[in-house]
């Protein structure tokens, strides 16, 4: 997929202070900069790195122009969202893992559970989950940010449930790691580009669109067909929503 980015109105945006989310964050740190300066004529930009809850405090307290985030912040006013992708959760396993793989369940008599920490969007939508399955895990593992999450399970010391742009930053790394379909019903997740709106003429579109080919690229060179078949670019309706 390929869109046309311009430069939207001819004036430059002297200072672009942007919000990333951890996982993809050094994925996107370089063509974003590329993107603001070369075609919105961004003077300086400031980045952060962090969880959706970081972001929010970020665009509510006004230290934050632009997030691309896990978490659409629907309740907040003024604001212009597009659609990155959707993505679901897959199981992860050591690669040298040759234990049962049928059931949650089966998988937790020989490795504990790695996720997320209750304090991540991840973490609560997960646990979340994983209670409406009425599975409890016996034990459990939590960290903050992925490649805690995937460089653990690569060691041998449990099993996750990760997305596949959760999974970009440990693959790049060669984490020893195994990618099966869940087999439980489906967890998905989603990210988006918010905005304050009509801030930043054009710009919130084409980080966007820049997102999607980015994100696309490392899933299909690192993950191929499950990686792939596990991403949705589109949406039904308008991927602009306020």
């Amino acid at each position: 997929m390929e869109t046309e980015l311009r430069h939207v109105g001819g004036q430059s945006l002297t200072l672009l202070r942007v919000g990333i989310q951890a996982s993809v964050a050094t994925t996107l740190t370089p063509p974003l900069i590329d993107l603001a300066q070369k075609m919105f004529n961004v003077e300086d930009i400031t980045l952060h790195a962090g969880q959706s809850g970081n972001h929010e405090h970020l665009l509510r307290t006004k230290q934050a122009d632009l997030a691309i985030t896990s978490n659409p912040f629907l309740d907040m006013d003024g604001l212009e969202r597009h659609h990155i992708l959707t993505e679901k959760y897959l199981l992860v396993l050591p690669e040298a893992y040759n234990g049962p793989t049928e059931s949650l369940e089966a998988i937790q008599t020989r490795l504990p559970l790695v996720r997320f920490g209750d304090t991540t969007n991840a973490g609560r939508q997960i646990a979340q989950h994983l209670r409406r399955l009425r599975f409890e895990p016996d034990k459990v593992i939590q960290a903050d940010r992925s490649s805690m999450v995937t460089s653990c399970v690569s060691t041998g010391q449990g099993f996750s449930l990760l997305t596949p742009t959760l999974l970009i930053d440990g693959l790049v790394e060669n984490m020893a790691l195994r990618l099966q379909e869940l087999p439980v019903s489906g967890l998905s997740r989603t990210l988006t580009v918010v905005a304050r709106k009509e801030e930043l003429q054009g710009l919130p579109a084409a980080v966007a669109e820049l997102c999607k080919q980015r994100l696309a690229e490392r899933i299909t060179l690192h993950m191929g067909n499950i990686g792939v078949n596990s991403v949705e670019l589109e949406r039904s309706s308008s991927s602009v929503y306020s």
